[in-house]
């Protein structure tokens, strides 16, 4: 009884843990892969849209104001980045700009107090 009850426990919770490793990869992956996207926006897109997406441009919205209304994102960037694995990677990076709060990240400059 005791035998059959611990491999119970043990088959309940190995489901759990696999979830759990295979969650902290994907995280971890995403990181990689959010870096790497930013790494490729500053280089081809920050002269125009600064390093967030949140520069104004002409018509008053952003970048990022633009893409966020856009169903496919990574469809997309495809227009301007042919490569679909830096496509891939620049929307992992812009879904994460999305998920912060805008100003986030963003310097605050100090008036000279002189």
């Amino acid at each position: 009884m005791r035998r059959s009850a611990l491999i119970l426990v043990i088959a309940l919770i190995s489901p759990s843990a696999i979830a759990s490793d295979k969650d902290t990869t994907e995280s971890g992956s995403n990181a990689a892969l959010s870096a790497q996207g930013k790494k490729i926006f500053v280089s081809r897109c920050a002269q125009c849209h600064d390093d967030d997406a949140r520069k104004k441009l002409p018509d008053g919205t952003t970048l990022l104001q633009r893409l966020a209304k856009t169903k496919e994102l990574e469809a997309r960037l495809h227009t301007r980045l042919k490569n679909a694995e830096e496509s891939h990677a620049v929307a992992i990076y812009i879904q994460e700009l999305l998920s912060q709060p805008p100003g986030a990240g963003q310097r605050v400059l100090k008036k000279d107090s002189h």
